[in-house]
Formats: C-alpha cells, structure tokens, sequence
C-alpha cells in the first residue's frame, strides 16, 4: 500500500498491513520485501529509504513496542502464559460480558492494541466487521494464527500501527475497544482524541485501565515478592475515573465506569480457575455496593458514547 502525494509505502505480508511511521517501521523487514519487490515498487516511483519521520514519537513508541515482541515469545513468561493466568480469565471475562451485549449487530469495531488477538477473540462469535492492530508485528502474527484457528461469525483484518496515532480515517466505527492500552501510551489524552475521530456518533468505546487506588500499594508490594507479570507502562501507569472522564468528555462523550477487582490477583491465582473466577466476581459484586470502597477496585472499566456535537 502506498500513498499518491507522500510516496509513503507500507508491505502487506501474510494477510497483514505494517502500517507504521519511520522510526517504528520493521527496517529488515522493509528491506527484504523491496528486495523482493524492486521492479514493481520502483515503477510506482517508490523509493527504498522511508521518508524521515517524528523521531521523538518513535523514541517513546519504541519501548513499547520492544516489550511486546519480546513478550510474544520468551523464556520467562510469554504474553499467552500472562492471559491464560487464573485471574486474568477471570478479570477478562468480568469486562467483556457486559460489553459483547452492547455492540450492534454488523457494526464495525475497532481493537487497539489487539496483542496476539486476547481482546479481539471475545468478539468472534458475534456479527462484526473488526479491524485489530498493535504496536508489535510478531503479536500481530500470532493474532493472525490464532484467530484463524478459533474461526467465528466475525470477519477480521489485522495491521501493525501505532495506538498512539491512528492511521485511520474519521468517523468510520460504531465500537472502539482499549483493553489496558492507554496506560502504555505516551499521551492518554491525545489517544482519546482519535478514538473521539474514528467512532462514528452514536458509537461505544469500552475501556479498562489500571485504577489509582489506596489498595494499590498491596498489589504493588505483593509484586515485589512475588511478580506475576512484565509491565513496561508509559506516562499515566495509573489511571483514575476522573482521568478517563476529564479526556473523554469534551469529545462529546457520556462516560459510565465502575471498578473490578477487589483481591489480590496472586490469591486468585492460588485459588485456581473456577474458584478463583468466582470468588472475584462474587467480592465484585459485594463491594463495588459499598460507599467509597466501591471505587476502588483495581481495573478500571469504561463504557463511553459519542453524542451529537
């Protein structure tokens, strides 16, 4: 894919588009398909060097994107070990219930930061157009291959972009989904933004966030000790209620949220799955009915729609 004024081009290999900027591009990557390629894109008035691009923004982006390919496949905990936890089951499927009753049959949604397709497979048994993307190639590949394996109703496509700046055109979605993405992004507030751009009125985004919250520090001392997973956060690790309603809102949203997760993920895991899933939806239920306390589990989860301006 190329583009007619910048002369910008983007390689399609195996069914996906990298669609990323200079400086977060794959370069071997790049190379090796213009070797393969150079008689054809030379005669569109390609040429082999990437334009220059934000350099500063790559610099940011860059980190993140280092993390996720090296934890799609690793000695130490891969990103499918991280999901297939106990209390990550249990916590995905707490968010994504409510949200799958939500979504209009045939609509169009959105994933950003799809990984290797964990928050784009709850939606493949419903009647969607999804396009899923992230920052990581070698996540999008095993997305590819999995989502392929598991088949469904929904039809998928798939690309390597940036979740910090969309490449996509406005008001072209009727869902946007973030699941723990903005807490990786380099400005939160500015990725609300473009997905305020590309839903189209009327539209839902659905969100989960890491919540700023006084039971935080036990987790975070419990991780000391006792570490269940890589995290590699941006600017905002944290995210409160306020901060999510302080972005979304002068973009025309009406923004709902509670709080999930009120134990500790490593009892969850001791627990195991099916005593784990129901002793966290259980507290969940019980607690968020508490005054105060009811605010401060430890994920954040958003349902937001665009009005009319």
């Amino acid at each position: 894919m190329w583009c007619e004024s910048c002369r910008s081009w983007f390689p399609i290999e195996d069914g996906i588009l990298e669609l990323l900027p200079p400086g977060l591009a794959y370069a071997e990557d790049r190379a090796r398909f213009w070797a393969s390629h150079a008689k054809e894109l030379s005669g569109l008035g390609l040429a082999a060097e990437a334009p220059a691009g934000d350099a500063a923004h790559a610099e940011e982006v860059r980190r993140q994107q280092e993390h996720f390919d090296w934890y799609a496949d690793n000695e130490t905990q891969t990103y499918d070990a991280y999901e297939a936890t106990p209390f990550w089951r249990a916590a995905d499927r707490i968010a994504f219930s409510d949200w799958r009753s939500r979504v209009r049959p045939g609509g169009r949604l959105l994933d950003v930061a799809c990984a290797q397709g964990r928050s784009t497979l709850p939606w493949m048994d419903l009647d969607l157009d999804i396009l899923a993307f992230d920052i990581s190639k070698r996540l999008v590949r095993q997305a590819r291959d999995r989502l392929r394996r598991c088949g469904g109703r929904a039809r998928v496509e798939l690309c390597v972009a940036d979740g910090s700046r969309f490449p996509f055109v406005s008001d072209r979605f009727d869902h946007v989904v973030t699941y723990g993405v903005l807490h990786h992004l380099p400005d939160p507030a500015e990725a609300c933004r473009q997905i305020a751009r590309v839903l189209k009125t009327g539209g839902t985004y659905f969100a989960s966030e890491n919540n700023k919250t006084f039971l935080r520090g036990a987790f975070d001392a419990l991780q000391k000790v006792w570490p269940l997973w890589h995290e590699e956060a941006g600017a905002e690790p944290l995210i409160s209620e306020e901060d999510l309603r302080r972005w979304l809102r002068p973009h025309g949203f009406a923004v709902t949220t509670r709080t999930s997760v009120f134990l500790p993920p490593h009892l969850v895991n001791l627990l195991g799955r099916r005593a784990g899933a129901a002793a966290l939806g259980a507290t969940d239920r019980l607690l968020r009915a508490v005054p105060r306390l009811g605010r401060q589990g430890g994920l954040v989860l958003v349902t937001a729609v665009k009005n009319a301006p």
